[in-house]
């Protein structure tokens, strides 16, 4: 390569960052306020923190840059065979995002955890698309509504209803499941379902209740009392 191929391509590269300056700036832009939701999330020690979220939201923003890029091209052209819609990659984007999300959501019998964590994944995906589209000021503020609703909500305290398993092991009659019924009626705790095993040669009964609680019922009170209880052989919550 002499001299004068080197300088030409230097050339090429100065004229096109020139002309491509607009959409590197959306990038950036992109990168910073993914980041921004990512600590929040980092901080609190979840999966999708910082660098995926950096990484979700200037994927987005990429992929509207190049589509929107195109249809520029493609209408400066003039060619009508070609007809690129930024919305339609836009909405390939959200919906895409949401398999990314649902990786991150983790169900078991009793609980589920990491909505948050893909809800604040696909609206990251927003922010990029937003940034990509140049709505520099919608852009900005989505994510300071964002790491409002992540961080500042987080620290009101809300007293919601608890849920929980019960499960009691004892040897006899099923008497005995009549006066738990009352003693979590007395503490104001709710039985949703129970179940209910018994072995009648051996005489074990086994039975699982699903119980929800308020702020005000007495839960915890009343399961002490029956792990206290020596007639059960087994007292477990979960």
């Amino acid at each position: 390569m002499d001299h004068l191929e080197f300088q030409q391509i230097l050339e090429n590269v100065t004229a096109a960052l020139q002309s491509d300056s607009r959409y590197m700036f959306r990038l950036l832009v992109a990168m910073l306020f993914g980041g921004l939701v990512g600590l929040e999330r980092q901080s609190r020690g979840r999966a999708a923190g910082l660098r995926t979220n950096i990484l979700v939201c200037l994927g987005s923003a990429a992929v509207i840059v190049v589509f929107q890029k195109l249809s520029l091209v493609a209408s400066i052209e003039g060619n009508p065979a070609i007809r690129i819609d930024p919305a339609r990659a836009a909405a390939g984007v959200i919906t895409g995002i949401g398999f990314l999300g649902a990786g991150t959501i983790v169900k078991s019998a009793d609980f589920v955890r990491g909505l948050t964590t893909a809800a604040s994944i696909w609206v990251v995906s927003a922010i990029g698309v937003t940034v990509g589209l140049g709505e520099y000021v919608i852009a900005g503020c989505l994510t300071i509504l964002v790491l409002i609703t992540l961080f500042l909500l987080h620290l009101i305290p809300l007293s919601s209803d608890r849920f929980g398993s019960l499960e009691l092991g004892w040897s006899g009659d099923l008497e005995l499941l009549n006066e738990v019924l009352a003693m979590l009626r007395a503490g104001r705790v709710g039985v949703n379902n129970q179940v209910v095993t018994c072995h009648p040669n051996t005489g074990e009964c086994h039975v699982v209740l699903n119980t929800k609680f308020g702020r005000k019922s007495k839960g915890l009170e009343a399961f002490a009392s029956l792990r206290s209880d020596k007639r059960f052989d087994l007292v477990s919550w979960s």
